[in-house]
């Protein structure tokens, strides 16, 4: 792989997240300060109601982490081109001090990383899990991949590219996701579901505590899609939880991420309730299907005998 593969496969991943966005790549503007014109590596251009707004994302292929320079660097650049949001993308990732410089910044900085080695086993960019008759198909946020492994109390993972699900989860930078059915009761709605996982999630003494910090939709169904704030004093990552209120189950996505990387990591989770969208699962019994495959092979046999022509004696 090379450096113009790696931006294409960049520019491939936002042109699926912002499919309604002008986007360019190796765009030139002229800076507001400096008055040059800027290169930039790929130009995000989207209208919100009567707001546009601008990203600007530098694919930085290089052989080793991004450091605070880097990171000083293009702050500098997305000011002069006045854009709303800076998002760096790199091979091998960032040095804590770059971490620190984007996350203390006023200006809307991402640090993200496109690792382009192989997928590892049952890793891909989608996935359709279900349980029982409910299905959900998600698309993982950008430089993450969907895990298809079945783990307890988890349907799927959800992490890093290039990253085992044991790494991920070292790393306290990871999601889940899982369905809870709703019942006649006393789980029948969004809200029962809520209240009780609280009840548990609050029973010890001290060190925790629950806030709904935001409420939307999905963008596929229109349904009602919420994100939850956990936070305990013994836990060494945050926690977010994710919830789209389908007809019938409810589809939940949980995040772990450490608190520097918190705003980009709920972007992802965002993009996760924004896209997702559910499926009916019609389950066809083995022997069934065997049993079909053994009809159709003797009629085909009959029908193959009826027209075999007979000898004129």
């Amino acid at each position: 792989m090379d450096w113009q593969e790696y931006e294409r496969e960049i520019e491939e991943q936002f042109r699926s997240n912002y499919p309604s966005a002008k986007i360019t790549h190796n765009a030139k503007l002229v800076g507001k300060f400096s008055r040059v014109e800027r290169q930039i590596d790929l130009l995000i251009e989207e209208c919100a109601s009567d707001f546009a707004f601008r990203i600007v994302v530098d694919a930085k292929f290089r052989g080793r982490k991004i450091d605070v320079g880097d990171v000083e660097a293009f702050i500098g650049l997305s000011r002069d081109v006045e854009a709303h949001t800076g998002m760096m993308v790199a091979l091998e990732g960032y040095t804590p001090a770059a971490v620190n410089r984007a996350h203390n910044d006023d200006l809307d900085i991402i640090l993200d990383v496109l690792n382009l080695d192989e997928l590892k086993a049952f890793q891909g960019p989608t996935a359709i899990t279900y349980s029982g008759e409910y299905g959900v198909s998600i698309a993982a946020p950008f430089g993450w991949v969907v895990d298809g492994t079945t783990r307890p109390k988890m349907l799927a993972s959800i992490y890093q590219r290039g990253k085992t699900f044991d790494e991920a989860v070292r790393s306290h930078e990871w999601m889940y996701v899982n369905f809870i059915k709703k019942r006649d009761r006393p789980l029948n709605n969004l809200e029962s579901i809520l209240t009780y996982q609280s009840g548990y999630m609050l029973s010890e003494p001290t060190g925790s505590e629950i806030q709904i910090i935001e409420e939307g939709k999905n963008q596929r169904t229109g349904v009602k899609t919420l994100i939850r704030r956990f936070r305990k004093s013994t836990c060494p990552a945050r926690e977010y939880t994710g919830f789209i209120d389908f007809n019938g189950f409810v589809f939940l996505c949980v995040l772990f991420t450490p608190e520097p990387l918190e705003r980009k990591n709920l972007r992802k989770l965002r993009f996760i309730l924004r896209d997702a969208f559910p499926m009916s699962v019609t389950h066809i019994r083995k022997d069934g299907i065997a049993e079909a495959g053994e009809r159709l092979q003797e009629a085909a046999s009959k029908e193959e005998t009826s027209e075999t022509p007979t000898d004129a004696s």
